[in-house]
């Protein structure tokens, strides 16, 4: 009897973890969308790129090799059409590095 409560008792913790993990990975809805995204990194070097995901609170975009940045790292990006573009003159939205991956770079909004 007491190895089955202990047995439920983990069954239970390990559920309320994944779930907290689960809730924590999408803190907002993202939607697939394919735009020209250059980010300005601290040295003045600009890597082009293309957007994969945009959210309320960051941006995925397809890595390029040679770029230098590493999570941390604070930049100025422009997303080509969205976010409050104007004909006239580049918006640059001040983003964080979150991570870099082979094929992927995740920005915040900061």
């Amino acid at each position: 009897m007491r190895i089955e409560q202990d047995g439920q008792h983990k069954l239970r913790d390990s559920e309320a973890k994944f779930k907290q993990l689960k809730g924590d990975a999408r803190r907002f809805f993202r939607v697939s969308i394919h735009l020209p995204v250059a980010i300005r990194q601290q040295n003045s070097d600009v890597l082009i790129s293309e957007s994969l995901d945009i959210s309320e609170g960051g941006i995925l975009v397809k890595n390029a090799e040679g770029h230098g940045l590493q999570k941390g790292d604070t930049v100025k990006v422009h997303i080509e059409g969205i976010l409050g573009e104007d004909q006239e003159q580049m918006v640059l939205h001040p983003m964080r590095v979150l991570r870099v991956e082979e094929t992927t770079i995740a920005l915040e909004f900061v």
